[in-house]
């Protein structure tokens, strides 16, 4: 089996740079974001073809330009869509046909100006495609140079094992917090088994565990939090009481919650990378730190 790519332990998360779901964002932050995640050691970028409808990839090309041959990136794809009109969100489904990979393949490497996508996720298992199907395909653009590892989002123990068994998996992408958000033992015994690297996302529960958001807080229509459970009613007040224990914590490690819940996460088994969605130079300075905390068990 190829060794996995030696990666940083934050993975600076592009999706804000498609520009949708995240609020206002200002682009020459994030770029002054990349650039100093570049100078702090940070070599792992991680978009998807999806977010933004491949706005995400485009724009990570142009600001990494030629360092982007220097860097791990993972992109995702597997996800088909179809833009909306009138301002209405565009209609995504799952496809993992083959016939559908190609081209969404060809595209990443396009937007990306690369001549082979270091790390390709399917982003999540479609019900309509046998995985061996998707898997072997995968495998048939490795051997291509299309592809330089291979890797399963969000999927449970029984699809990463149908896809072992037909391709060569090097990495498995899941959300893991201190809010809840784990995986279970049958995944966790297969992770060892195949000796897969864990990239852990959704590690700050989309900001809750940065500690800065109380029951005043509003989100714009055009934040994800103004929709998503967690941030509603009772599951909302019951997920602050957990942020301000675990606050209490970090502050008693001398770390703010963020870094806690970062380095929390990163001293798990299997765990290399944490994704970590980055809008500012603050963001970066503040959460890339975890890196010389947490020990370096990999």
């Amino acid at each position: 089996m190829a060794s996995a790519p030696k990666v940083s332990k934050i993975c600076f998360g592009c999706e804000p740079l498609g520009g949708v779901d995240w609020g206002l964002i200002s682009l020459s932050d994030i770029a002054s974001a990349i650039s100093r995640a570049l100078e702090l050691g940070i070599n792992f970028f991680d978009t998807a073809d999806v977010y933004g409808l491949g706005l995400s990839e485009t724009r990570l090309s142009e600001i990494l330009g030629a360092k982007r041959h220097d860097v791990v990136i993972a992109t995702k794809g597997g996800m088909s869509w179809r833009e909306g009109t009138s301002g209405q969100r565009a209609e995504i489904s799952r496809d993992s046909s083959p016939a559908y990979l190609r081209t969404a393949v060809e595209a990443s490497l396009r937007r990306l100006r690369l001549d082979q996508l270091p790390v390709y996720f399917i982003h999540w298992p479609d019900p309509k495609t046998d995985i061996k199907h998707t898997f072997e395909f995968l495998s048939r653009l490795k051997a291509e140079g299309k592809i330089g590892h291979i890797g399963c989002s969000n999927f449970s123990a029984e699809q990463v094992r149908a896809a072992c068994e037909v391709s060569e998996i090097t990495f498995l992408q899941l959300p893991i917090n201190l809010l809840g958000d784990d995986i279970d033992l049958e995944l966790a015994k297969l992770i060892k088994e195949k000796a897969l690297s864990l990239v852990a996302y959704n590690v700050l529960a989309n900001g809750l565990l940065t500690g800065k958001y109380n029951t005043h807080s509003r989100f714009a229509s055009d934040d994800r939090r103004a929709r998503l459970p967690l941030f509603q009613g009772g599951r909302y007040l019951d997920a602050l009481r957990q942020v301000s224990e675990i606050s209490a914590r970090a502050k008693a490690d001398n770390q703010t919650c963020a870094q806690y819940a970062i380095s929390s996460v990163l001293r798990r088994d299997s765990v290399v990378s944490t994704i970590l969605g980055i809008k500012s130079c603050a963001q970066i300075e503040e959460n890339s730190s975890v890196m010389f905390m947490a020990p370096d068990c990999h």
